[in-house]
């Protein structure tokens, strides 16, 4: 496996569909306005779960290149539709709130883990 394979590889599922539907839509698979595939075909298809599928879908939206409705799903945004650059702040500072979260607590699990260790080769040395 190369090196931008491996790197591929090591991006979050939802975010290696979002750059999949990115590319369709920007190699005109889906036109401005068309809807994307239902969530669940979305998943079926690159062999994701639903929310996975449905969090490729909300990246895209907050890239401002789809819109979601309610009842109706996912279309292509044209290029001339507005973006709603205050829902995208507020999503980006989400994403961004999430990921701290998530280093937050892996870094006291790592914590917690060199304790142990260290535990562990103490008791080690005293037998």
């Amino acid at each position: 496996m190369d090196d931008d394979r491996a790197d591929e590889d090591k991006r979050p599922a939802s975010r290696r569909v979002a750059d999949q539907l990115q590319a369709r839509i920007e190699a005109g698979e889906f036109a401005a306005g068309d809807a994307l595939p239902p969530y669940r075909q979305l998943a079926a298809e690159y062999g994701v779960a639903v929310n996975t599928a449905l969090a490729a879908v909300r990246a895209l939206r907050d890239a401002g290149l789809v819109t979601i409705r309610p009842n109706s799903g996912a279309q292509v945004r044209g290029r001339s539709d507005d973006v709603d650059v205050g829902r995208e702040v507020m999503a980006i500072s989400n994403e961004v709130a999430d990921l701290r979260a998530t280093v937050q607590r892996v870094g006291t699990d790592l914590a917690r883990l060199e304790e142990r260790l260290a535990e562990v080769a103490s008791r080690t040395r005293e037998d």
